[in-house]
Protein backbone atom coordinates (compact mmCIF):
# COMPACT_ATOMS: atom_id res chain seq x y z
CA UNK A 1 0.00 0.00 0.00
CA UNK A 2 1.52 3.30 -1.05
CA UNK A 3 1.80 6.47 1.03
CA UNK A 4 -1.28 8.14 -0.50
CA UNK A 5 -3.41 5.15 0.45
CA UNK A 6 -1.92 5.04 3.94
CA UNK A 7 -2.68 8.74 4.39
CA UNK A 8 -6.29 8.08 3.44
CA UNK A 9 -6.43 5.38 6.14
CA UNK A 10 -4.81 7.62 8.71
CA UNK A 11 -1.81 5.26 8.92
CA UNK A 12 0.97 7.27 7.27
CA UNK A 13 3.69 8.90 9.32
CA UNK A 14 3.87 12.71 9.34
CA UNK A 15 7.01 14.19 7.88
CA UNK A 16 9.71 14.36 10.56
CA UNK A 17 11.77 17.42 11.24
CA UNK A 18 15.21 17.26 9.69
CA UNK A 19 18.44 17.51 11.64
CA UNK A 20 19.91 20.97 12.18
CA UNK A 21 21.78 22.28 9.12
CA UNK A 22 25.46 21.49 9.29
CA UNK A 23 24.99 18.73 11.88
CA UNK A 24 25.64 15.27 10.45
CA UNK A 25 22.85 12.83 11.20
CA UNK A 26 24.02 9.95 13.40
CA UNK A 27 24.44 6.57 11.75
CA UNK A 28 21.82 4.01 12.79
CA UNK A 29 22.13 0.41 11.57
CA UNK A 30 19.13 -1.92 11.45
CA UNK A 31 19.55 -5.61 10.75
CA UNK A 32 16.63 -6.01 8.33
CA UNK A 33 13.93 -4.02 6.56
CA UNK A 34 11.08 -4.31 9.07
CA UNK A 35 13.23 -2.98 11.91
CA UNK A 36 14.47 -0.27 9.56
CA UNK A 37 10.89 0.81 8.94
CA UNK A 38 10.28 1.14 12.67
CA UNK A 39 13.36 3.37 12.90
CA UNK A 40 12.25 5.37 9.86
CA UNK A 41 8.75 5.94 11.20
CA UNK A 42 10.08 7.29 14.51
CA UNK A 43 13.24 9.12 13.46
CA UNK A 44 12.64 10.13 9.85
CA UNK A 45 15.57 12.17 8.48
CA UNK A 46 16.99 12.77 11.94
CA UNK A 47 19.27 9.77 11.40
CA UNK A 48 21.39 8.28 8.64
CA UNK A 49 19.77 4.84 8.40
CA UNK A 50 21.58 1.82 6.98
CA UNK A 51 19.87 -1.55 6.56
CA UNK A 52 22.12 -4.60 6.46
CA UNK A 53 19.66 -6.83 4.58
CA UNK A 54 18.07 -5.59 1.38
CA UNK A 55 14.36 -6.17 0.70
CA UNK A 56 13.63 -9.84 -0.08
CA UNK A 57 16.79 -11.07 1.71
CA UNK A 58 16.48 -13.97 4.15
CA UNK A 59 17.56 -12.87 7.66
CA UNK A 60 18.32 -16.49 8.58
CA UNK A 61 20.98 -16.81 5.88
CA UNK A 62 23.12 -13.73 5.40
CA UNK A 63 26.85 -13.23 5.00
CA UNK A 64 27.94 -9.77 6.15
CA UNK A 65 30.37 -7.81 4.01
CA UNK A 66 33.37 -5.85 5.32
CA UNK A 67 31.37 -2.66 4.81
CA UNK A 68 28.66 -4.06 7.11
CA UNK A 69 31.24 -4.67 9.85
CA UNK A 70 32.47 -1.09 9.46
CA UNK A 71 28.92 0.27 9.68
CA UNK A 72 28.16 -1.74 12.83
CA UNK A 73 31.40 -0.57 14.42
CA UNK A 74 30.80 3.10 13.60
CA UNK A 75 27.06 3.27 14.28
CA UNK A 76 25.68 5.38 17.07
CA UNK A 77 22.89 2.81 17.38
CA UNK A 78 22.54 -0.79 16.15
CA UNK A 79 19.01 -2.24 16.12
CA UNK A 80 18.53 -6.00 16.07
CA UNK A 81 15.56 -8.29 16.57
CA UNK A 82 17.08 -10.93 18.84
CA UNK A 83 15.36 -14.23 19.71
CA UNK A 84 17.90 -16.08 17.58
CA UNK A 85 16.92 -14.49 14.26
CA UNK A 86 20.33 -13.00 13.42
CA UNK A 87 23.17 -15.30 14.57
CA UNK A 88 25.36 -13.74 11.88
CA UNK A 89 24.90 -10.36 13.59
CA UNK A 90 26.00 -11.81 16.93
CA UNK A 91 29.26 -12.87 15.25
CA UNK A 92 29.59 -9.45 13.65
CA UNK A 93 29.07 -7.66 16.96
CA UNK A 94 31.85 -9.72 18.53
CA UNK A 95 34.19 -9.08 15.61
CA UNK A 96 33.36 -5.38 15.31
CA UNK A 97 31.94 -4.17 18.66
CA UNK A 98 29.83 -1.06 18.11
CA UNK A 99 31.12 2.21 19.48
CA UNK A 100 27.54 3.28 20.09
CA UNK A 101 24.51 1.59 21.60
CA UNK A 102 22.85 -1.71 20.83
CA UNK A 103 19.10 -2.23 21.22
CA UNK A 104 17.37 -5.59 20.99
CA UNK A 105 13.89 -4.65 19.80
CA UNK A 106 12.24 -7.82 21.14
CA UNK A 107 13.55 -7.34 24.69
CA UNK A 108 10.77 -7.72 27.23
CA UNK A 109 8.51 -9.73 24.93
CA UNK A 110 7.55 -13.22 26.07
CA UNK A 111 8.31 -15.35 23.00
CA UNK A 112 6.26 -18.17 21.64
CA UNK A 113 8.18 -21.45 21.59
CA UNK A 114 8.51 -23.59 18.48
CA UNK A 115 10.46 -26.87 18.52
CA UNK A 116 12.00 -25.90 21.89
CA UNK A 117 13.31 -22.62 20.46
CA UNK A 118 11.93 -19.08 20.75
CA UNK A 119 10.01 -18.04 17.66
CA UNK A 120 11.74 -14.84 16.51
CA UNK A 121 8.88 -13.44 14.39
CA UNK A 122 7.34 -11.45 17.23
CA UNK A 123 6.82 -8.30 15.11
CA UNK A 124 3.93 -9.98 13.25
CA UNK A 125 1.78 -9.27 16.31
CA UNK A 126 1.06 -5.51 16.17
CA UNK A 127 1.02 -5.35 19.96
CA UNK A 128 4.62 -6.56 19.91
CA UNK A 129 5.39 -4.10 17.13
CA UNK A 130 4.29 -1.35 19.51
CA UNK A 131 6.83 -2.64 22.02
CA UNK A 132 9.49 -2.69 19.29
CA UNK A 133 8.72 0.91 18.35
CA UNK A 134 8.85 2.03 21.97
CA UNK A 135 12.22 0.35 22.57
CA UNK A 136 13.62 1.89 19.39
CA UNK A 137 12.23 5.32 20.24
CA UNK A 138 13.78 5.19 23.71
CA UNK A 139 17.17 4.24 22.27
CA UNK A 140 16.98 6.97 19.64
CA UNK A 141 16.22 9.55 22.32
CA UNK A 142 19.38 8.49 24.15
CA UNK A 143 21.40 8.89 20.95
CA UNK A 144 19.81 12.28 20.18
CA UNK A 145 19.08 13.80 23.60
CA UNK A 146 18.51 17.26 22.16
CA UNK A 147 15.60 15.83 20.14
CA UNK A 148 14.29 13.50 22.82
CA UNK A 149 10.98 15.33 23.17
CA UNK A 150 10.26 15.22 19.44
CA UNK A 151 11.30 11.59 19.23
CA UNK A 152 9.04 10.71 22.14
CA UNK A 153 6.12 12.43 20.41
CA UNK A 154 6.88 10.62 17.14
CA UNK A 155 7.09 7.29 18.98
CA UNK A 156 3.76 7.82 20.72
CA UNK A 157 2.11 8.83 17.44
CA UNK A 158 3.43 5.72 15.68
CA UNK A 159 2.39 3.43 18.54
CA UNK A 160 -1.12 4.92 18.31
CA UNK A 161 -1.19 4.21 14.57
CA UNK A 162 -0.15 0.62 15.20
CA UNK A 163 -2.96 0.31 17.73
CA UNK A 164 -5.48 1.51 15.12
CA UNK A 165 -3.92 -0.87 12.60
CA UNK A 166 -4.40 -3.80 14.98
CA UNK A 167 -8.02 -2.87 15.58
CA UNK A 168 -8.77 -2.64 11.85
CA UNK A 169 -7.16 -5.99 11.12
CA UNK A 170 -9.02 -7.58 14.05
CA UNK A 171 -12.34 -6.22 12.77
CA UNK A 172 -11.75 -7.75 9.35
CA UNK A 173 -10.96 -11.19 10.76
CA UNK A 174 -13.90 -10.98 13.16
CA UNK A 175 -16.18 -10.72 10.14
CA UNK A 176 -15.02 -14.19 9.00
CA UNK A 177 -16.93 -17.14 10.52
CA UNK A 178 -14.85 -18.73 13.27
CA UNK A 179 -14.62 -22.10 11.52
CA UNK A 180 -13.13 -20.41 8.44
CA UNK A 181 -10.32 -18.61 10.29
CA UNK A 182 -7.63 -21.10 9.27
CA UNK A 183 -4.90 -20.80 6.67
CA UNK A 184 -2.05 -22.86 5.23
CA UNK A 185 1.32 -21.27 4.55
CA UNK A 186 4.72 -22.62 3.57
CA UNK A 187 6.59 -20.72 6.30
CA UNK A 188 5.93 -21.40 10.00
CA UNK A 189 6.58 -17.79 11.05
CA UNK A 190 2.98 -16.59 11.45
CA UNK A 191 2.29 -17.97 14.92
CA UNK A 192 2.25 -14.52 16.56
CA UNK A 193 -0.04 -13.17 13.84
CA UNK A 194 -2.39 -16.14 14.21
CA UNK A 195 -2.46 -15.87 18.01
CA UNK A 196 -3.24 -12.14 17.93
CA UNK A 197 -6.18 -12.45 15.54
CA UNK A 198 -7.61 -15.79 16.62
CA UNK A 199 -6.52 -17.73 13.54
CA UNK A 200 -5.25 -21.27 13.08
CA UNK A 201 -2.07 -21.69 11.07
CA UNK A 202 -1.22 -24.87 9.17
CA UNK A 203 2.45 -24.90 8.18
CA UNK A 204 5.25 -27.42 7.75
CA UNK A 205 8.47 -26.91 9.76
CA UNK A 206 11.41 -25.32 7.98
CA UNK A 207 13.15 -27.84 5.75
CA UNK A 208 10.15 -30.15 5.80
CA UNK A 209 10.44 -33.46 3.99
CA UNK A 210 7.92 -35.46 2.00
CA UNK A 211 6.18 -36.77 5.10
CA UNK A 212 5.49 -33.28 6.44
CA UNK A 213 4.21 -32.16 3.05
CA UNK A 214 1.85 -35.15 2.87
CA UNK A 215 0.61 -34.37 6.38
CA UNK A 216 -0.08 -30.76 5.37
CA UNK A 217 -2.07 -31.96 2.35
CA UNK A 218 -4.20 -34.13 4.63
CA UNK A 219 -4.80 -31.20 7.00
CA UNK A 220 -5.73 -28.88 4.15
CA UNK A 221 -8.26 -31.40 2.83
CA UNK A 222 -9.69 -32.14 6.27
CA UNK A 223 -10.22 -28.44 7.01
CA UNK A 224 -11.64 -27.82 3.53
CA UNK A 225 -9.41 -24.85 2.85
CA UNK A 226 -10.01 -22.91 -0.33
CA UNK A 227 -6.62 -21.27 -0.88
CA UNK A 228 -2.94 -21.60 0.03
CA UNK A 229 -0.14 -19.06 0.53
CA UNK A 230 3.63 -18.74 0.32
CA UNK A 231 6.13 -16.20 1.67
CA UNK A 232 8.94 -16.26 -0.89
CA UNK A 233 11.00 -18.37 -3.28
CA UNK A 234 12.12 -20.70 -0.48
CA UNK A 235 8.59 -22.05 0.11
CA UNK A 236 6.76 -21.22 -3.15
CA UNK A 237 7.71 -24.54 -4.77
CA UNK A 238 6.63 -26.48 -1.68
CA UNK A 239 3.21 -24.81 -1.64
CA UNK A 240 2.75 -25.42 -5.35
CA UNK A 241 3.23 -29.12 -4.61
CA UNK A 242 0.65 -28.97 -1.84
CA UNK A 243 -1.72 -27.05 -4.11
CA UNK A 244 -1.39 -29.60 -6.90
CA UNK A 245 -2.09 -32.52 -4.56
CA UNK A 246 -4.97 -30.77 -2.79
CA UNK A 247 -6.43 -29.27 -6.01
CA UNK A 248 -6.36 -25.76 -4.57
CA UNK A 249 -5.09 -22.42 -5.86
CA UNK A 250 -2.10 -20.63 -4.39
CA UNK A 251 -3.77 -17.30 -3.73
CA UNK A 252 -0.65 -15.23 -3.28
CA UNK A 253 2.27 -14.14 -1.16
CA UNK A 254 2.19 -13.16 2.49
CA UNK A 255 5.12 -11.14 3.85
CA UNK A 256 6.82 -12.31 7.05
CA UNK A 257 10.53 -11.45 7.34
CA UNK A 258 11.02 -8.70 4.79
CA UNK A 259 9.34 -5.70 3.29
CA UNK A 260 8.98 -5.40 -0.45
CA UNK A 261 10.75 -2.82 -2.56
CA UNK A 262 9.29 0.68 -2.33
CA UNK A 263 7.03 0.08 -5.33
CA UNK A 264 5.91 -3.37 -4.17
CA UNK A 265 3.00 -4.75 -2.15
CA UNK A 266 4.51 -4.23 1.31
CA UNK A 267 6.88 -1.25 1.38
CA UNK A 268 6.21 -0.58 5.08
CA UNK A 269 5.18 -2.58 8.15
CA UNK A 270 1.70 -1.09 8.06
CA UNK A 271 1.33 -1.95 4.39
CA UNK A 272 2.61 -5.47 5.12
CA UNK A 273 -0.04 -6.03 7.77
CA UNK A 274 -2.80 -4.59 5.59
CA UNK A 275 -1.73 -6.74 2.63
CA UNK A 276 -1.50 -9.93 4.67
CA UNK A 277 -4.90 -9.31 6.25
CA UNK A 278 -6.58 -8.55 2.93
CA UNK A 279 -5.18 -11.66 1.25
CA UNK A 280 -6.01 -13.97 4.14
CA UNK A 281 -9.57 -12.68 4.49
CA UNK A 282 -10.05 -13.14 0.73
CA UNK A 283 -9.03 -16.80 0.99
CA UNK A 284 -11.06 -17.49 4.11
CA UNK A 285 -14.21 -15.91 2.70
CA UNK A 286 -13.92 -17.47 -0.78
Amino acid sequence: MHRRALLALGLAAPAAAAAQPGTPAPLVVASFTILADFVRQVAGPRVNLRVLLAPEADPHEFSPRPSDAAAVRDARLVVRNGLGLEPWLDHLLRAAPPRGQLVTASAGITPLISHDQPDPHAWLDPANAQSYATAIGTALAQVLPAQAEALDAATRAYVARLDRLQQRCAERFAAVPAERRVFAIGHPGFAYFAARFGLEMLAPPRGAGAGAVAALVRQVRARRLRALYFTGPEDAALMRRVAAEASLPVLGRLFAETLSASDGLAPSYEALMQHNTTLLVAGMAA
